[in-house]
């Protein structure tokens, strides 16, 4: 009989600072959180480099800002309690082969155990293990938000795969109306398409391998698929690690959000494809990557989906060092664009850019950190949440984590909440934290 196992979730770390130094009630509070938990979970946004290496070159397509972190912040989160890490994210190759090779051996020498990247797809598609005295966890990684050259490729027996992450394709089913539209905008665009039966393909200019892929649909509107090959092959790895460990974590980054909900739910595609890998053996999903800042729970077959459990921590504001293209993003200012620009120039000129999203304004700002307790026989008993705000004052705090007061706390258990709602699961506020009752 095995003993009871509590597994602690959050969401996206984004830190290039130490976090050791800090002594606030509130902070260490939340680390003693981490620590108890048997496993502690967070998806790492960031390459883990000091800016020199073999093949660490900055990539010309990157993910909006690069991102980047010292080599100390492996250790910094292992300090903190966490044990097992995601790094299938649309940063994973903002460095290209090197930041990931770098990222893999900081966090090999930390002792953490990291999913969703490898030298092909292969090793980059298979569970990752975590051996515990109470448990076995296997964790599978995966991205949908990816600059396409990012994506990990397949051993061939004559040709070796490619280093990249463990993709989550999709593409999008339309009606014929939208697809006479699409297909006159290619048009003048002087794009080429390509049609297979209810297949279209729309290349632009001067392209062979990056394409926009349509179905023609009977049903109006445009709804986003995930790749059915993504999909078995991520399935597949799933059903490997149910029979592999006693505890199966599933993790998707993904920026995508349902147009006509808003950036707070997910794609029309995540919850179906969640609900998917619950059936193929996981024992909890977590999707974030949205900065929404939250997204709502769903409680399925008596196991939890997390479609965004927000950012834990988000150090963004003090990285010290971009590359060029970066400073000359179409629309930012001269003065990022002199050759010794700062980043600070760089992030002034990024806040005057206009995003088509628009600049997302929460009715309630924070994060939550849940932990979820496991029977002995793998029954979940009991599944609770604790909210935590971030820091925005001084450069030394900005993007720290604190437990959240009572007055806040209360309101970030209510968007919960009101975003959970939709999937059926009703969630309380007792004692300063979230509860769900299954």
């Amino acid at each position: 009989m095995q003993a009871d196992f509590t597994l602690a979730i959050t969401g996206d770390s984004i830190l290039n600072r130490r976090l050791s130094v800090h002594n606030e009630d509130r902070f260490l509070s939340l680390v003693k959180i981490l620590r108890d938990a048997d496993v502690a979970y967070t998806n790492l946004e960031m390459l883990i480099h000091d800016y020199e290496g073999p093949e660490l070159y900055p990539a010309a397509e990157a993910a909006s800002a690069y991102a980047r972190s010292p080599h100390f912040t492996a250790n910094e989160l292992k300090w903190a309690g966490f044990d097992i890490v995601s790094t299938a994210c649309n940063h994973s190759l903002d460095y290209s082969y090197g930041g990931l090779f770098s990222t893999w051996a900081a966090l090999d020498e930390a002792g953490l155990v990291h999913a969703g990247t490898g030298m092909n797809l292969a090793e980059a598609r298979e569970p990752a293990y975590l051996d515990t005295g109470k448990g076995r966890v296997a964790l599978i990684s995966m991205c949908s938000s990816f600059v396409r050259w990012a994506r990990a490729g397949e051993i061939r027996r004559d040709v070796k795969g490619r280093p990249g992450l463990n993709p989550l394709r999709f593409y999008y089913k339309v009606d014929g109306n939208t697809i006479e539209m699409l297909k006159q905008l290619a048009t003048k665009f002087g794009w080429s398409i390509t049609q297979t039966s209810k297949m279209w393909l729309f290349f632009p200019a001067g392209t062979a391998m990056s394409f926009f892929k349509f179905v023609e649909s009977d049903e109006p509107g445009v709804t986003p698929v995930a790749d059915e090959d993504d999909v078995e092959g991520n399935l597949r790895s799933i059903r490997e690690a149910r029979r592999q460990a006693d505890y199966v974590l599933v993790h998707l980054h993904n920026h995508e959000e349902d147009p006509d909900k808003g950036l707070d739910t997910p794609a029309k595609f995540v919850p179906s494809f969640a609900r998917a890998c619950i059936d193929a053996g996981a024992d909890v999903f977590i999707g974030q990557g949205s900065h929404a800042p939250l997204r709502g729970i769903e409680v399925y077959k008596n196991r939890p989906i997390f479609y965004d459990p927000g950012t834990i921590f988000s150090m963004t504001s003090t990285t010290t060092r971009f590359p060029s293209d970066l400073y000359w993003m179409p629309g930012y200012k001269h003065e990022a664009r002199r050759w010794d620009a700062t980043t600070a120039d760089a992030f002034n000129a990024r806040e005057e850019i206009h995003w088509w999203r628009g600049k997302v304004v929460p009715p309630v700002a924070g994060a939550i950190v849940a932990v979820c307790s496991f029977k002995g026989d793998g029954g979940l008993t009991e599944f609770r949440f604790y909210p935590v705000t971030l820091v925005d004052t001084t450069p030394s705090r900005s993007g720290l984590p604190l437990l959240a007061e009572a007055g806040v706390a209360k309101k970030i258990t209510e968007r919960v909440g009101q975003l959970s709602a939709p999937f059926g699961t009703k969630v309380e506020f007792k004692d300063g934290i979230g509860v769900i009752k299954l």
